[in-house]
């Protein structure tokens, strides 16, 4: 019972989030990229195609997922608080884990639909040129953006759930848009560092590369599916340890 509660908590979650604003915010999310990439097919050439998937990997895999996740996974906490629903939730045994499991793979779900859409709406505006390469590609690394920047924004959650949203804005943009763009060490534990590694090494766009791998030499794509596993299962490990261990308020302060 215990093991299938974050699909229980899933399913009500999307049915619950069912409503005008979200619905509204998902075709947002879709229509962001499409409009883009319309505007500039009609007026630049296809030829070369790198500088299109580029932009595309840009748009999707990168502001689209992190904007996604930033609104459904980031307040998987602050909502339950706001709505003085977490005191039901943490007198469950597992409840706690259980929740903020659950409420992970709807934000995945949620962004992950709009991501592929978009993907795949480029694609055929780009046309044939673009190729089924390039769209599997965008589409695993959406994927791969999805369930990793989800369990960073949901860590980031729990830590600062009092002040969610600025933290995930502020990390964002001086970590994923900031420093991985730095030629240093330490960006190799971003996210886009690898996913950017990852669209070099199964495109064979050299142009996609970050300044720090021209720097320090490119890692094989083994490495960077590597890290991300491992940084996606730690970052909700120790999500799901701290949000077992927290003492949230349960009553709204004066």
């Amino acid at each position: 019972m215990i093991a299938t509660l974050p699909l229980d908590v899933m399913r009500f979650e999307l049915g619950r989030s069912l409503t005008i604003g979200r619905i509204a915010m998902w075709f947002l999310l879709v229509a962001f990229p499409v409009a883009l990439i319309a505007t500039l097919r009609s007026v630049a050439p296809i030829d070369p195609i790198e500088p299109w998937g580029i932009t595309l990997y840009f748009l999707v895999p990168e502001v689209v997922c992190l904007l996604g996740l930033l609104l459904w996974a980031t307040p998987a906490i602050s909502t339950e608080l706001e709505g003085q629903t977490w005191i039901y939730l943490a007198m469950r045994r597992s409840g706690r884990s259980m929740v903020l499991l659950g409420k992970y793979l709807t934000a995945v779900a949620w962004t992950l639909s709009a991501a592929i859409t978009a993907i795949t709406l480029c694609v055929l505006i780009i046309g044939p040129a673009a190729g089924f390469q390039m769209w599997w590609v965008m589409c695993v690394l959406a994927v791969l953006s999805c369930f990793a920047h989800a369990a960073l924004y949901v860590l980031i959650g729990v830590l600062f759930y009092k002040r969610t949203m600025v933290s995930a804005v502020f990390y964002t943009l001086a970590i994923e848009y900031g420093v991985s763009f730095v030629p240093a060490l330490i960006n190799k534990f971003t996210i886009n560092y690898r996913l950017r590694g990852l669209l070099a090494q199964w495109m064979g766009w050299e142009e996609a590369r970050s300044r720090a791998e021209n720097v320090f030499g490119a890692e094989p794509a083994e490495t960077h599916l590597l890290v991300l596993f491992a940084l996606t299962i730690t970052l909700l490990g120790v999500a799901s340890f701290k949000v077992t261990r927290t003492e949230y308020p349960t009553q709204q302060e004066d």
